[in-house]
């Protein structure tokens, strides 16, 4: 099992209703295919709280995160554009550049200072 794989079950078993599928590609970028949380769900922090988790176990490998926003599982494209822009993601102007991700949206690694008070217990494991 993959550190990605990990992290997704780690992410299911922790927030009860969220589906997600995660992956590394050959670039390597850890790929956030989708994400679906519970419309109950939503507005409550858990996007956030599951994107923090995220970006922090890529931070710690090292590698960029890329995804694509979709309305394909309810939500509104546009907005969950903005939201991801919260998190360092920016529009990949190489999409479809060898070695670049096939994704709309791209975030790079933050540096070891940034994820220094990461270190911890919660994400010693990966």
């Amino acid at each position: 099992m993959s550190w990605a794989d990990a992290l997704a079950e780690e992410i299911r078993t922790s927030y009860p209703g969220v589906r997600l599928e995660l992956g590394l590609d050959s670039c390597p970028y850890l790929v956030l295919f989708w994400i679906v949380l519970p419309e109950s769900e939503r507005g409550n922090g858990i996007g956030t709280r599951v994107m923090e988790h995220i970006t922090a176990v890529a931070d710690l490998h090292g590698v960029p995160v890329a995804l694509s926003p979709s309305g394909n599982f309810g939500g509104d494209p546009d907005r969950l554009h903005a939201f991801y822009q919260r998190f360092g993601f920016v529009t990949n102007a190489s999409r479809g550049e060898i070695g670049s991700s096939r994704e709309r949206m791209v975030r790079a690694p933050r540096g070891p200072a940034a994820v220094n008070g990461l270190r911890d217990h919660r994400y010693s494991h990966y």
